[in-house]
């Protein structure tokens, strides 16, 4: 086993120092394994592989920039400024429909302009069990305790991740003091097992003090007096749930929108006393919808550059704006004649 274990150290040694096209196709071919194998025990021993091939690739200066556009099973998301990506995937066992999370990011930084860039490589460990916490929304935690979750591209952005600068109140040791922040913020989902889904508001800084330092949870979202680290949705796994960026009007007919990230409201059905006592009872979205808005110059309590979450507002939908009123009366006018020649009449 000590002999197998070396060759296999080896081989991850030999492979990662090929030019990254090879490295590239060994990856894309070991990430279909994980995804699409039936035995959970053979995606495990292959995910292990997987990981420390993406560890030791990623230590590559090179590698920042490369694409990996061919490994599609991995989530890979850059910010506008570039400081970093992540990198983020999933493991099924099928006989359980349990999802598990695995992520890497890799941290870019130099001190000044002339010095030449730094790169840390960051495992993001998942502990499922943190989103049984009911505090989850309110702690800051690092890549060892990491909200697992496939990040993925929010629409209508040439990037996979949201970049913002405010102020917010940072933990320094046993004062709290107020300080200018750049944050970012990660969309995700989380397949959980075969009765929950979890969607994902996850943000993410680096400690301006210690470059090498990355933390998941800054307290920038407020719906309320305590700020939140992070907004989790959970939802039914038959019961679809939209999170995405997008617009929203103050009132229908208005011209004027407004950028936020917009998600479907989630509503818990009611138990069915007497019957039955489901402990996860059905959830998901009721039909409203929410946002989550930045606030720029906004103050409050001191604070500026926060998100904002905002209760029932009315989602833009962009493609109205092409909405030609004679093609959708041809379209049924076209589809009252099929009903009529199929003999499909009420």
């Amino acid at each position: 086993m000590r002999t197998l274990k070396w060759s296999i150290g080896l081989s991850l040694l030999v492979w990662a120092q090929e030019p990254l096209p090879i490295v590239e196709r060994r990856l894309a071919e070991m990430g279909r394994f994980i995804l699409e194998h039936e035995n959970t025990a053979a995606k495990d021993s292959v995910n292990a592989l997987f990981l420390a091939l993406w560890k030791t690739t990623l230590q590559r200066p090179e590698a920042f920039t490369y694409p990996f556009d061919s490994v599609q099973t991995v989530s890979i998301l850059t910010p506008p400024d570039s400081t970093f990506r992540i990198f983020t995937w999933q493991v099924i066992d099928f006989a359980t429909r349990v999802h598990r999370y695995y992520g890497l990011l890799v941290r870019r930084w130099r001190k000044t302009k002339r010095d030449t860039f730094q790169y840390y490589v960051y495992e993001l460990r998942e502990i499922p069990e943190v989103l049984e916490e009911e505090d989850i929304e309110r702690r800051t935690t690092g890549p060892e305790a990491w909200v697992g979750a496939l990040y993925y591209h929010p629409r209508y952005t040439t990037h996979g991740v949201l970049r913002y600068e405010g102020v917010a109140y940072i933990p320094r040791g046993l004062r709290i003091q107020k300080e200018k922040l750049t944050y970012y913020v990660l969309l995700g989902w989380n397949g959980y097992n075969a009765r929950r889904n979890f969607k994902v508001v996850e943000t993410l800084f680096f400690d301006p003090d210690r470059p090498e330092g990355v933390f998941f949870g800054a307290p920038v979202i407020y719906a309320g007096p305590v700020p939140k680290m992070r907004v989790i949705l959970e939802y039914s796994e038959t019961t679809p749930l939209s999170l995405n960026l997008g617009w929203y009007v103050r009132r229908y007919g208005a011209r004027k929108r407004y950028p936020a990230i917009i998600f479907d409201h989630v509503a818990r059905s009611r138990r069915f006393r007497g019957v039955y006592d489901d402990p996860w009872p059905s959830q998901g979205a009721d039909g409203t919808y929410d946002a989550i808005e930045f606030w720029k110059r906004g103050l409050f309590e001191g604070r500026k550059g926060i998100l904002v979450y905002r209760r029932n507002v009315i989602p833009y939908a962009p493609e109205i704006e092409s909405y030609d009123p004679k093609v959708v009366l041809r379209q049924r006018l076209e589809t009252e004649r099929k009903r009529l020649r199929y003999g499909l009449v009420h």
